[in-house]
């Protein structure tokens, strides 16, 4: 894979677990913005939003098998593609799921930090791991609908 890859997917680990490390270590509960930012330490033992809370063995396989299946993707679609795009997306990816995976592994359970508030509703605590993968696969939506790879084959969407 490409250098620009293993540097943004590390930047992305090295993120996520030193802010988890923080946020854990000092059990931190701060107000960031009243009434609508708060760093709090959380320790979830599910997936996103608790789902399949208790069931780490297969949340950990289920990542294992998606990070498989982006690599494979990458390897088969981008590689020989220098478009910094599919760099910045799959290192971002791969950063997210590898810095909750560690959390799983390691941990039995993923450390989130950012909770949210908009009025009455709480939005579920996450953490920046959750937050690259989010954003990287909305990057990677978007970069197959703009058709930049018009050979993608995994999905390819006419205009």
């Amino acid at each position: 894979m490409n250098k620009k890859i293993y540097i943004i997917t590390l930047i992305v680990i090295l993120i996520d677990q030193l802010i988890k490390l923080l946020v854990n270590y000092n059990d931190i509960n701060l107000i960031v913005i009243p009434n609508f930012l708060t760093l709090i330490n959380v320790h979830n033992k599910g997936a996103a939003f608790s789902m399949l809370s208790g069931h780490n063995t297969l949340i950990i396989f289920f990542s294992i098998i998606l990070f498989i299946v982006l690599i494979s993707m990458y390897k088969k679609e981008f590689k020989n593609n220098d478009n910094k795009s599919y760099q910045i997306v799959f290192g971002i990816l791969f950063g997210g799921i590898l810095g909750n995976l560690i959390d799983r592994v390691f941990k039995g359970e993923v450390i989130d930090y950012v909770s949210l508030q908009f009025g009455n509703y709480y939005y579920p605590v996450f953490n920046i791991a959750d937050i690259a993968i989010t954003i990287g696969v909305l990057l990677l939506i978007y970069i197959i609908i703009k058709g930049e790879d018009k050979n993608f084959t995994y999905l390819y969407i006419k205009r």
